[in-house]
């Protein structure tokens, strides 16, 4: 049977588009992985840079211990000139250093167990990730002169990766000891403040640094974008992609004399409910 010519056309025309869908699917494909590739690749960056703030923040937890192991070895000297050396002043220079080292020990394994992603999403405390967020950060704090304000009530249960979460808590403290250090900022403070919506469990991190410039805020979860000397433009992105990752969101805003950091992550009982009715949906 012989094909008239509008017939003909409109196959052509079929046969073309079928072909342009397959070339942009391709294309599509190339994309997702190549974007992929690229977040990797971001991410690798992302956990160097957070290894060398865990580093510096290992040193400083160990300067107090190491100076009291010089001190229990040192003593050890004045011990033998003075003939005190014997059973007991052993037993006691033993339990003494074993107990120092076994805090230092404490330390790195608590260190590695925070930074140690998690593989599965489980149900966890939002409280009491910050806290162990901030006992690590505390000493690099202090330093600073940065008074914290975190108080909470209950717990407030979230679905999601908790070691990843503390590490968004982290970038977030990180970035507000710059900005008071980069602003010469006096009587600093940082207020934490928790809440829960019948959804999601919110945390924000409210600080006096100055804020954020207002033409920057758009910018500031950009790969790449950063307005330190030596920033590297990951912590941030790498905040945005976990907590969206967690079905979560990030914001920024400037408060009349700081920023202020909103995290929202879906609470356990919602995201459970949710994902195990998709489960049985694609049964």
């Amino acid at each position: 049977m012989k094909l008239s010519e509008n017939e003909k056309y409109y196959r052509d025309l079929a046969e073309k588009y079928e072909n342009l869908s397959r070339i942009l699917e391709k294309q599509l494909q190339e994309e997702i992985i190549k974007n992929k590739e690229k977040d990797q690749i971001l991410i690798q960056h992302s956990r160097l840079a957070a290894m060398g703030e865990m580093v510096a923040n290992i040193s400083h937890q160990w300067r107090q211990p190491l100076n009291n192991l010089t001190l229990l070895l040192q003593d050890v000297r004045e011990a033998l000139e003075f003939g005190e050396i014997d059973d007991h002043y052993i037993d006691q220079f033993t339990r003494e250093g074993m107990v120092i080292i076994k805090n230092m020990s404490q330390t790195i394994n608590d260190f590695r167990r925070f930074y140690k992603p998690n593989k599965e999403k489980s149900a966890f405390s939002v409280g009491d990730s910050i806290v162990e967020a901030l006992s690590i950060f505390s000493i690099s704090l202090k330093k600073h002169g940065i008074q914290v304000e975190f108080k909470f009530g209950g717990q407030q249960i979230a679905y999601g990766y908790p070691n990843e979460y503390g590490l968004v808590v982290l970038n977030i403290l990180s970035n507000a000891r710059d900005a008071f250090v980069a602003n010469t900022i006096n009587n600093r403070k940082l207020i934490i403040k928790l809440s829960e919506s019948e959804k999601f469990v919110s945390a924000e991190f409210i600080d006096n640094a100055g804020g954020i410039e207002p033409s920057l805020l758009q910018k500031i979860f950009d790969p790449y974008f950063t307005t330190k000397p030596q920033g590297t433009g990951f912590g941030l992105y790498m905040t945005k992609m976990i907590v969206e990752n967690m079905s979560g969101m990030v914001s920024v805003e400037n408060t009349s004399n700081g920023a202020k950091f909103s995290l929202s992550v879906p609470k356990a009982a919602t995201l459970i409910e949710k994902e195990f009715t998709a489960t049985l949906a694609n049964k």
